[in-house]
């Protein structure tokens, strides 16, 4: 596609945290690079965000809303009938569904032969809610013959679809997600400050995962890893967890850390620069996703934003994983559910041999070369 007008229609947009928010504002900023006009749908979350969206290479319209449940059947039409409003009243010559919301606001549209054509961005748990759930399952029925094209976020992905879904192969293409230039271009943070106001020891090998604090991300996998090494080796450890989550599952991962003399830091949630100030001070990025009925990591771009600042990376072969991890190049991948001997033979691995790290390290940092804002508007708004 010639530079023209694009909508992106986004229910998961900044300042909403998470991957698929991050996947919807790269791809705009990458298309506003590439020269189109980039217009993008999005909730106002209750407030003004007119400061920030000025900023913005990109137009954002904002409505009133936050976040919206797959199963919310009266924001989902809503949403629907402002979709159709704003492709009516800008005409894009693109329209881009970049979440499971958009992708259902499009798909009624369709139904009622009042959508345009679009394209749509694959995340890979929303395939599981299409299968498994009521509303979602009836609502999407059909849903992948519609599209003009489908972009997954990883191959694993892509198969998962084909394997499930009737949709046309020719039709579905891989667009992995995208590393913000932040990763790549901030300063490197001054690691023993970073790690004085955390109060770690400046010789701590820190393990560091970002995520949301849930019990698929594998917070306790990790801490049970820890507890299992010798204690000379344990005591050299500290484990950093920043993200957001329930209270309740805080305190079982608080009760499991003591119970094994693991030392655990918990930061809450942090803004970019400072996750970026995080992995600067860190050894080691580990993320032990595990796949639920409800939830399956399509990718994993915190891993590869880890490897844009040079950190190795412990992760379990799950869902997209191994294409955002390459197994004993970038990192080391376990597999889902190997015995926790395995977990804790990686993590000494890398604790025993610092020069295998900083080879590592090195690998991911050009791997993450790969994943720029450029690149994914081209893999969607090029030939969609």
């Amino acid at each position: 596609m010639k530079p023209g007008r694009v909508l992106l229609l986004s229910y998961e947009f900044a300042p909403f945290r998470g991957g698929i928010a991050r996947v919807a504002e790269a791809l705009a900023a990458g298309g506003a690079g590439l020269g189109h006009d980039v217009h993008v749908l999005a909730p106002d979350y209750h407030a003004d965000q007119s400061a920030t969206d000025r900023s913005l290479p990109f137009t954002v319209h904002r409505f009133t809303g936050d976040f919206c449940s797959l199963l919310s059947l009266d924001k989902l039409t809503g949403f629907a009938r402002l979709c159709r409003r704003t492709v009516a009243r800008l005409e894009p010559e693109l329209v881009h569904a970049t979440d499971p919301q958009s992708h259902m606001a499009l798909t009624l549209l369709a139904r009622l032969r009042a959508a345009r054509p679009f394209s749509v961005t694959v995340h890979g748990t929303e395939l599981l809610r299409y299968r498994r759930e009521t509303v979602p399952r009836l609502w999407m029925r059909g849903a992948f013959r519609r599209p003009r094209a489908i972009f997954p976020v990883s191959m694993a992905v892509r198969e998962r679809l084909l394997d499930t879904f009737e949709a046309d192969p020719a039709r579905v293409r891989v667009a992995y997600p995208a590393v913000a230039p932040l990763w790549f271009d901030a300063p490197r943070a001054d690691r023993l400050a970073v790690r004085r106001a955390l109060g770690l020891p400046a010789d701590a090998f820190v393990l560091l995962t970002v995520a949301r604090r849930v019990p698929e991300k594998g917070h306790a996998r990790v801490i049970d890893g820890i507890g299992g090494l010798p204690e000379n080796l344990r005591s050299r450890i500290v484990y950093v967890v920043a993200g957001t989550g329930p209270d309740a599952y805080v305190r079982q991962l608080d009760e499991a850390a003591a119970s094994c003399g693991a030392r655990m830091v918990l930061t809450g949630e942090t803004g970019e620069a400072d996750t970026v100030a995080l992995v600067d001070a860190a050894d080691v990025f580990i993320m032990t996703s595990r796949e639920t009925p409800a939830r399956l990591e399509g990718f994993g771009i915190a891993l590869v934003e880890a490897a844009a600042r040079g950190l190795a990376a412990i992760a379990t072969d799950t869902g997209g994983v191994r294409e955002a991890v390459l197994h004993n190049e970038t990192g080391y991948l376990i597999p889902e559910h190997s015995e926790p001997e395995t977990l804790i033979h990686t993590i000494r691995l890398l604790l025993e041999e610092p020069d295998r790290l900083l080879r590592m390290g090195d690998l991911a940092r050009r791997h993450a070369r790969r994943f720029t804002r450029e690149r994914l508007a081209r893999d969607v708004l090029t030939n969609p």
